[in-house]
């Protein structure tokens, strides 16, 4: 299996660290961080290994490293990953018009590696490595599912649209866990159970499941 590098670029908001989590859970001990400032060595450490130095710096084999980058000309492809490649994704909260940081910050200044994109969407951190991971694992690009610009209902009154795409795996949307309690608590909603879980909740708003 590959790793995943997300080079650290901002910081460690709340929902940030949210998108890392996901992100673990899906790469395991394949995670790493890099651009890693020394009073945030112990909390990243929690989920992956840590590097100090940036990506763009590190020694790694060039030829072994895939740039995801959202203005690369060609698409990620299952023969394009090996057991030793490494694929590098923006730690980058991204905007709802994508402004070209990844190749500002990581792809312009890394000659010699692939640069590959997944697709003419955005996706957030946590979208883009499960993304490069179901690749990993053979799906080609026309075979994964997203939908893009998600409206999630909070209450029967509010809601909020993620500017940004979301993959789907057998039809469900692959959310940050914890991002709507987050959102929730943030618009000031003061009752929020922290033992339903993101999936209860999806399917209350749809109309699926009492909560209680």
């Amino acid at each position: 299996m590959p790793y995943l590098v997300i080079e650290h670029l901002e910081e460690i908001s709340d929902w940030l660290w949210l998108e890392y989590k996901h992100v673990s859970e899906w790469w395991k001990d394949k995670l790493i961080f890099t651009n890693v400032l020394p009073e945030e060595r112990e909390k990243l450490a929690k989920l992956g290994s840590v590097i100090d130095e940036s990506v763009t710096k590190f020694p790694f084999d060039r030829s072994k490293i895939i740039v995801l980058d959202l203005q690369a000309e060609e698409e990620l492809k299952p023969e394009d990953i090996e057991e030793d490649t490494i694929i590098v994704v923006g730690g980058i909260l991204g905007d709802a018009i994508p402004r070209g940081r990844t190749k500002e910050f990581i792809t312009s200044k890394m000659e010699g590696v692939k640069v590959r994109h997944i697709g003419k969407p955005q996706f957030s951190i946590d979208g883009a490595s499960i993304v490069a991971r179901l690749i990993a694992d053979g799906k080609r690009l026309e075979e994964i599912e997203y939908e893009e610009n998600p409206t999630i209902r909070l209450d029967e009154f509010s809601e909020i649209t993620l500017h940004y795409a979301v993959p789907k795996l057998d039809g469900r949307l692959l959310l940050t866990p914890g991002l709507i309690e987050l959102q929730k608590r943030e618009l000031g909603y003061t009752e929020v159970d922290e033992e339903i879980s993101d999936e209860e909740l999806i399917e209350f708003f749809e109309g699926k499941r009492e909560l209680g």
